[in-house]
Formats: C-alpha cells, sequence, structure tokens
C-alpha cells in the first residue's frame, strides 16, 4: 500500500511512518520545511520503504502535488496548538490554528478524496484528538479545531455511507502523549496576558501533576491504533488511545449534562 503521512517529521506521525515501512508498506513520510526535510533524511540514513518530501498542507501547489503520487492511504496527522486562555486569545494566532488543522486538512482531505472515489478505492485515515470532547482550560481554540474536525469527519462518514463506493474515511483520537507537543502550547499562556498572572504558579502545578498523572510516555499503543485504521479490512469510524484515557472521556461525555 502506497500510503503518505502528513506533519510526520517527529513524535507519533514519525514513529508510525517508521512501523508502516517495517511492515512492507511504501511511505512517503512529509514534513512542513525543506529544513526539516534535511534533518530527518540525515536522522533516518537510507530507509527501506520511506519518502521524505516536504508537504505543507497550507499551500495549494503542495496539496495538488500528493495527487500525482496515487496514494492508496492519506494519514491527515499536520496540526499546530494555540495555548492560551479564550479571553486574551489573538485574533490572528487563532486563525492561523484553524487554517492549519481545519481549513488546509479539510482541502486536502478533499482532494485526494475526490482522487479515491473516481478509483473506487482508497482510505483517509485523520488526526484528531480526546480534546475534542473534553474541555481543557487554556487549550481551547486547540480544542475547538480538533472537535470541528471531529465533527467533518464524522459527517462525512455518514455521506460516504450513502454513496457507492470502497473508499473509507476514518478518524483516530489519541489522549495525552509525551511528545513534547503538550507542554509546547500550554506554555504558551504564560508569555503574556493579564487576567491569569497572579495564579500561573498554580496552573503550573496542577498541569506538571496532570501531565506526570496521564501522559503516556511510550507511542506505542496509538501507532498500533493508528496502523490498524489503515490496514484492517473492515475498519471502525473511529480509534482510541490509551484505552482509560479514552474510557474516561467516555463517562465524562455520559455525565456532563
Amino acid at each position: 500500500m502506497k500510503i503518505l503521512i502528513t506533519g510526520a517529521a517527529s513524535g507519533i506521525a514519525y514513529l508510525t511512518a517508521l512501523t508502516l515501512a517495517e511492515r512492507k508498506h511504501a511511505v512517503y513520510l512529509t514534513c512542513h520545511t525543506q529544513k526539516q526535510v534535511k534533518m530527518v533524511k540525515e536522522k533516518l540514513g537510507n530507509p527501506k520503504n520511506i519518502t521524505v518530501m516536504k508537504v505543507d498542507i497550507t499551500k495549494e501547489e503542495d496539496r495538488k502535488k500528493v495527487l500525482d503520487l496515487n496514494i492508496d492511504c492519506l494519514y491527515n496527522h499536520a496540526g499546530i496548538a494555540l495555548g492560551g486562555s479564550i479571553i486574551e486569545a489573538d485574533m490572528d494566532e487563532v486563525r492561523t490554528n484553524f487554517e492549519v488543522n481545519v481549513f488546509s486538512s479539510f482541502r486536502l482531505l478533499q482532494l485526494v478524496l475526490r482522487q479515491m472515489v473516481d478509483k473506487d478505492k482508497g482510505r483517509i485515515v485523520v488526526m484528531s484528538s480526546l480534546a475534542s470532547h473534553f474541555p481543557i482550560p487554556f487549550a481551547g481554540v486547540y480544542s475547538a479545531t480538533k472537535a470541528s474536525i471531529t465533527s467533518i469527519v464524522t459527517t462525512l462518514q455518514e455521506e460516504i455511507f450513502l454513496m457507492d463506493t470502497n473508499v473509507k474515511v476514518v478518524l483516530v483520537e489519541p489522549g495525552l502523549y509525551h511528545t513534547g507537543f503538550n507542554q509546547v502550547f500550554l506554555e504558551n499562556k504564560y508569555d503574556n496576558g493579564k487576567y491569569f498572572k497572579d495564579v500561573k504558579k498554580e496552573l503550573r502545578t496542577v498541569e506538571q501533576f496532570i501531565f506526570k498523572t496521564f501522559e503516556r510516555k511510550k507511542l506505542d499503543s496509538i501507532v498500533v491504533q493508528i496502523v490498524r485504521a489503515i490496514e484492517d479490512k473492515r475498519p471502525k469510524k473511529v480509534y482510541k488511545a490509551p484505552f482509560m484515557q479514552a474510557k474516561l472521556v467516555k463517562i465524562y461525555s455520559m455525565f456532563k449534562s
């Protein structure tokens, strides 16, 4: 299977690319910048079954060059996060977060999906987050982008069901994993602003406790779910991990009203 992964310079997507290559798939590991491409190539050496290339999903010319690869599966992973309070969020940064996580991801999905429907085969796997279901203070903008992605994909799944096609669209919702991503975007809220500066010490203490308690150091459990989302002959609509975090979110969803 020919699989293209966006935003795969590091973390979960990078490890997924390596795992899929080991399983004999032809993997296009894509990065946001040429600098990242160079870094990843140096780190990989001469890997079998992996092609490293630049795909900036916010650029239409990059999105369209994906179509030339005639891939069997798109794993839409690329994303960024804006940390900070809703009341103090900079609107330009909010728009950028939505542009990358929602609009650009949506457009790439749209282009590839049309090609796959015309071929009557293919699969699209989209990375969302358990954060789309659970309010996390100071991560509201990021959670909103992921909630949008979840809504788009679940609606698309219903539409695909009504079509006479073998194309599948699958959602992946990871919980807290220690990749450094969470720390970077949550730290943003301490840079500026006046409304929470008096409680930032307490906020740091709570966050450190949450991450120490819930963040999974090993990425294996979510990578396994992503590989299943790609390879299963009859995929589920949604794959989630870690197990206990997914269960806690489900319980929260049942009782939040």
